[in-house]
């Protein structure tokens, strides 16, 4: 019984922690959306890794870097009465960090699209030349890696 109390706990904090109350301003074009968005996320256009078409939806793939370390997360831009929004309701997830008790991460998520499309990000931090990664379907894949952290990514479809 103790378990599932301490589940039920870990899962309001985590919803919690998903909640936004930040105000979601809408833009005349995409490229204001992503100047707002990397503002409000503190980061520069240099940290936004790659706009990414999935099926007619962009997803922006961008680093940041915390006090706890650095690592990758992903926004959707929401297009819509030719308004642009930049939409993170994906959490920030470090995966490299110097500290010793949280060192460095691979870490894959499921994540669905404003119109509702399911895939699945994996990141994480590429430890040797020429990484490859078996996703938990069993493919061996070839991941985009970020040359200056040296932490990758991957979007598939669910």
């Amino acid at each position: 019984m103790k378990q599932y109390k301490v589940l039920f706990l870990l899962f309001v904090l985590f919803l919690a922690g998903c909640s936004s109350t930040k105000e979601n301003k809408w833009f005349d074009s995409e490229e204001k959306a992503i100047e707002y968005g990397a503002k409000s996320e503190n980061i520069s256009k240099n940290d936004i890794l790659e706009k990414v078409d999935l099926d007619g939806e962009k997803v922006i793939v961008f680093r940041f870097t915390e006090s706890a370390g650095k690592g990758i997360c992903i926004a959707n831009i929401i297009h819509k009465d030719n308004k642009y929004q930049w939409n993170r309701d994906f959490q920030h997830i470090i995966l490299k960090s110097e500290k010793s008790n949280i060192g460095n991460l691979d870490v894959s998520a499921k994540f669905k699209t404003p119109q509702g499309k399911k895939y699945k990000l994996y990141i994480g931090v590429a430890d040797k030349p020429n990484f490859t990664f078996e996703t938990d379907e069993g493919l061996d894949t070839t991941p985009t890696i970020d040359e200056k952290t040296k932490m990758y990514y991957y979007i598939m479809a669910e």
